[in-house]
């Protein structure tokens, strides 16, 4: 039995090509340590001073200590609950790594599309691949071509687009690709491949106001 579930688990991880169980999971750790910190920094009272203030926020701790506890003792009693558990976590990774919040997205019309110039299409599309650029950066030194284009082959996107497509349209806006830019893969280990690094995108070394009054200063 345990064999099984060792070749099932391999499977998913050998499936998570978009890192969707690691990303839900890491969605669902972040809601619940935020509710939960919150709920207990809620109980203190603002009317209270000193030791008395901080009552609530311990009686809350140590309930939260009880309820983990016995969620501990219970699961030691019953370990077929993990599975439960362990099911929950997937189903619930799975939907928050591929929701789709289509409410909160503000598409432009089929009207205004028609009577844009084909100058700004293209000018709105070009700012399109800098922002998928710079979000798929964020904080790293650069990015693999090889990431942003398994981002972009995907339908709904730019299907069929690999490498060379990615580095034809990165020359185009005049953003230089290196052959040797270390950053983590996908499995959280160091990689050096043919990259775009961060200080060769305009728009990561803008300077922002704050920085523009110092250099003025």
């Amino acid at each position: 039995m345990k064999q099984q579930i060792a070749k099932a688990a391999a499977k998913v991880a050998v499936r998570n090509i978009d890192g969707w169980l690691a990303e839900g999971s890491e969605a669902i750790w972040e809601r619940l340590t935020d509710g939960v910190t919150g709920w207990i920094r809620d109980g203190r009272r603002d009317d209270l001073e000193g030791w008395r203030a901080a009552l609530g926020p311990l009686f809350r701790l140590a309930l939260v200590g009880a309820l983990g506890y016995g969620a501990w003792a219970l699961v030691r009693r019953f370990p077929w609950l993990l599975w439960l558990l362990l099911a929950w976590l997937v189903a619930a990774a799975w939907k928050v790594s591929h929701k789709r919040p289509a409410e909160d997205v503000d598409e432009p019309a089929e009207d205004e599309l028609a009577e844009q110039s084909s100058e700004e299409r293209r000018a709105a599309a070009e700012q399109a691949f800098v922002e998928y650029v710079v979000a798929s950066i964020g904080e790293a030194k650069g990015v693999h071509l090889s990431t942003l284009a398994e981002g972009l082959d995907k339908p709904g996107l730019l299907p069929g687009w690999g490498v060379a497509e990615v580095r034809a349209q990165l020359g185009a806006l005049n953003i230089p690709c290196r052959r040797s830019v270390k950053v983590r893969n996908a499995a959280g280990e160091w990689a050096v491949a043919w990259g775009v690094h961060r200080d060769d995108v305009p728009a990561l070394n803008t300077p922002t106001p704050a920085e523009d009054s110092e250099a003025a200063a």
